[in-house]
């Protein structure tokens, strides 16, 4: 248009550079075709077509204009119009140039709308696994993508259970007995593989197999490996010799692998939910047991008292409690159960609900002692126990009574005789011995207290802890804190023990066992 307005239409050089110009406009945009090869083999068909169409049209229409400028009752010779003759050029050179590219990707249509479905197939199976899905679906989605890549005549999945044997689980276009029959073959071909160059190595490896089938010659076994140990297999048969090529094995062995690492993302997934909730049921957990301790410790002006308590886990299995009866009598108790972690927090609320029911009525320590056992039978497991020591305290006479179910000696410091030594007495653990005979083992004590005493109810991961040569703090070192430290009030008696304790293994050791004590000065 710009050298029409410039030429008027008269035919000479300028005209021509135009003319020249825009042919090769054309020719620069026809070339440039990139579109053509993404279009799906329906849509080349379609447009060869259209461009046959539009090729045919424009000549036909181009001849027409020609004989028209020859015609005397045409005032107008069209010929000599730039636009239409560079519109002529252009649309005969485009619809060629891209007739001719179209045409000659037709064979590879096939090609490349394989390659889509690959791509698409590939993408279902990364995005397959979402949360509160199961693999089965991932498994599903492999072997519907394996087939159409490989265009097999058949095939199935079998998943390996606890005792490493291989159970089916999908089929797709093959009947059981032929299914059976293909196995057999598969694993003759396999174990003469063995006996001449098949490799354990290989068994990770997607393999073709030759078969003697009256229906299938070929078939392809791609194992399924999460974390390096077999989860299943992949079977793909068809009806044609060597009817898999290595493309093909490369690009089932991909599939293969995406879908192991998306079943394996789905059980880390798994594992990770499981792990919250797990946390999330350690925390109640531990909330209970806290609440299990007692917050108030019972006492009058005649001695003072603090405990402590701290879980080598989440939750421990360590109880104390205290018992006002009445105005001059309290009881103490001091436990450990048998384990670690929730299982022995439940057996502490059970001894906790046993104390409470029997102390009312069976002070006592040896009746309580009896009765606990009888209670505790009921309701512990066989392999597990419970050790107690029972401290009854009468203010008004000044006498202690006391009995011991197993559990480690308790510490005493007479302040009359300047002395420091455990109280030992000889008991069997609660739920150890569940019958009548157990009575025999129950034995009880009383002593008199006076100003100044010390008592130390400990648990023994107290005594246990050990230091980073695996020596353990023990009785005798207990005995000389409580020593040094007689002199000061309960609370920091309790906390310099618990000091020394945490100085001695160390502050980057994880404790062993709980920790639990009670120091009670009698005024």
């Amino acid at each position: 248009m710009f050298f029409v307005f410039f030429n008027q239409n008269t035919l000479d050089y300028s005209f021509l550079f135009g003319l020249v110009f825009l042919n090769i406009f054309s020719i620069s945009l026809a070339i440039n075709l990139k579109w053509i090869p993404y279009l799906t083999f329906k849509e080349k068909w379609k447009s060869i077509l259209f461009f046959s169409i539009i090729l045919i049209s424009s000549s036909y229409l181009f001849f027409q204009v020609l004989s028209y400028s020859d015609a005397d009752q045409i005032p107008v010779n069209l010929t000599d119009n730039l636009l239409l003759i560079g519109l002529f050029a252009f649309v005969f050179i485009y619809s060629l140039f891209s007739f001719l590219v179209t045409l000659f990707n037709l064979p590879t249509s096939s090609v490349f709308e394989q390659k889509l479905v690959e791509a698409i197939n590939f993408q279902r199976l990364s995005q397959s696994i979402k949360p509160g899905e199961n693999e089965n679906q991932v498994l599903d989605i492999l072997i519907d993508s394996s087939m159409s890549a490989s265009y097999a005549d058949g095939g199935w999945l079998e998943t390996s259970n606890k005792e490493g044997k291989l159970t089916l689980i999908q089929e797709r276009f093959i009947d059981k007995k032929n299914l059976g029959q293909v196995k057999e073959l598969i694993a003759d071909s396999k174990a003469l593989q063995h006996n001449n160059t098949y490799r354990k190595e290989e068994e990770s490896k997607v393999f073709q197999v030759k078969i003697n089938h009256n229906l299938y010659k070929s078939a392809l076994v791609a194992p399924l490996l999460v974390n390096q140990e077999l989860i299943g297999r992949l079977v793909l048969v068809k009806e044609v010799k060597d009817g898999f090529n290595k493309e093909m094995l490369n690009i089932i062995s991909t599939f293969v692998g995406q879908a192991c690492i998306s079943v394996e993302n789905y059980r880390l997934l798994n594992d990770a939910i499981k792990n919250e909730r797990y946390k999330e049921e350690l925390k109640i957990a531990q909330r209970v047991q806290e609440s299990l301790l007692p917050d108030k410790l019972h006492h009058d002006e005649s001695f003072e008292i603090s405990a402590f308590s701290a879980a080598a886990d989440e939750v421990g299995g360590d109880y104390y409690e205290t018992k006002q009866l009445d105005d001059h009598t309290f009881v103490l108790i001091i436990g450990d159960v048998s384990g670690k972690g929730t299982s022995a927090a439940f057996n502490m609320s059970q001894m906790k609900g046993v104390f409470h029911s029997l102390v009312q009525t069976h002070s006592n320590p040896k009746d309580f002692m009896i009765l606990a056992n009888n209670a505790l039978s009921e309701c512990l497991e066989k392999n597990h126990f419970i050790t107690t020591a029972y401290y009854l305290i009468n203010t008004n006479s000044k006498k202690i009574t006391y009995s011991r179910a197993g559990h480690c000696p308790t510490l005493y410091y007479n302040h009359r005789k300047q002395e420091t030594y455990y109280l030992s007495i000889d008991g069997m653990g609660l739920g150890i011995l569940r019958n009548k005979l157990y009575e025999k083992y129950v034995h009880e004590k009383t002593f008199q207290f006076g100003s100044g005493d010390v008592l130390v109810l400990i648990t023994d991961g107290i005594v246990e802890a050990k230091d980073g040569n695996g020596v353990e703090f023990g009785y005798e070192r207990l005995k000389t804190v409580v020593d040094e430290n007689k002199n000061l009030n309960s609370k920091e008696i309790q906390d310099t023990i618990i000091q020394e304790v945490y100085k001695f293994i160390g502050k980057n050791r994880i404790a062993d066992d709980d920790y639990s004590l009670m120091v009670v000065k009698f005024k």
